[in-house]
């Protein structure tokens, strides 16, 4: 099997390093720019994760994963990429049968999607190989079932049930992003 390995990158310089280390303070109040600060209520937040570009590549019998970004990643994205990138060492057959190996578009657009979808306080997915060449990521805690299907950069679905309730999704991603979050806020206990 060969090695793989993760390199997490972000592109900033020193000036925006020590910017962007700060949390953001966003108002979710402003009925006056002016206000007393008893009137204005504000919350820490932490910029959202945005990749500036995801490379695969393979050198001799090594296969590297790049991933930069615009801030530090969190143990939990980076420990989920390197689920993804283990995936890629799949040979064709890796199933006993006829599974194809996983492409690498797929795996991208994995991690672009966790990068967009997976917050601090989200429990880590399984990471699962599909036997056309895709990945399924799967959370299944709290009385929840959530699986997205990368079938392909541009076929992505996701499922998501609530069991007790009988509440379900069975949807293409686009369109759906909304519902998504809501549903993996749930298994966060949001």
């Amino acid at each position: 099997m060969p090695e793989t390995k993760i390199v997490a990158e972000n592109e900033y310089g020193l000036a925006e390093a020590a910017i962007l280390s700060e949390r953001w303070l966003s108002a979710t109040t402003l009925p006056d720019v002016l206000a007393r600060p008893a009137v204005v209520t504000a919350a820490v937040e932490q910029p959202s994760l945005v990749l500036r570009r995801v490379v695969i590549r393979k050198q001799g019998p090594a296969l590297f994963v790049e991933v930069y970004a615009n801030r530090p990643m969190s143990q939990t994205f980076l420990k989920s990429v390197e689920a993804v990138a283990d995936l890629l060492s799949l040979p064709p057959g890796w199933n006993s049968y006829s599974a194809k190996p996983i492409e690498h578009r797929s795996a991208t657009q994995a991690i672009r999607l966790l990068a967009e979808f997976l917050k601090p306080s989200t429990p880590l997915p399984s990471v699962v190989p599909t036997v056309r060449g895709g990945i399924q990521l799967e959370w299944h805690t709290k009385g929840a079932n959530v699986e997205i299907y990368i079938e392909s950069s541009n076929e992505v679905s996701f499922f998501a049930e609530e069991a007790g309730s009988g509440k379900s999704s069975d949807v293409p991603l686009s369109g759906h992003e909304n519902e998504l979050m809501s549903w993996l806020e749930r298994l966060s206990g949001k």
